[in-house]
């Protein structure tokens, strides 16, 4: 049994040195090459992203409106993601996106506040 282990451990031993048989240089050549024509990408015009985010965090929230905790975060990202997509693409719908989303986190905002002052329970709402 000590042969065997010996044996592995040799065998992998010269398998982790046998990977460095290579040549090495002395000298090194490094060349440093400009281009003054080189063209950065534009990420900022043509993007709707967000004004497709924003609009369908608008509509998610409203489905989620039972749940004004919910709904109040993601309205809130409707909101965030509606006023990054003003100076894009899709002004009008980011636009659209914001109201929507403006509107449902102030009516979700004010349930959560209602629902959670009264201890949590809406059965005493009407007390």
């Amino acid at each position: 049994m000590k042969k065997l282990i010996l044996i592995l451990i040799t065998l992998t031993t010269f398998m982790n040195v046998s990977y460095a048989s290579f040549p090495v240089a002395e000298t090194q050549q490094t060349a440093i090459v400009e281009n003054a024509n080189a063209e950065l990408p534009t990420y900022s015009s043509g993007n709707s992203l967000w004004a497709i985010l924003s609009i369908s965090c608008a509509f998610l929230s409203l489905v989620l409106v039972q749940n004004p905790l919910a709904a109040t975060i993601i309205a809130l990202l409707g909101i965030v993601f509606g006023a990054i997509g003003f100076n894009k693409k899709l002004k009008g719908l980011a636009i659209t996106g914001f109201i929507l989303s403006l509107i449902i986190f102030l009516v979700s905002a004010f349930l959560a506040f209602v629902i959670f002052a009264f201890g949590g329970d809406p059965t005493k709402l009407g007390d």
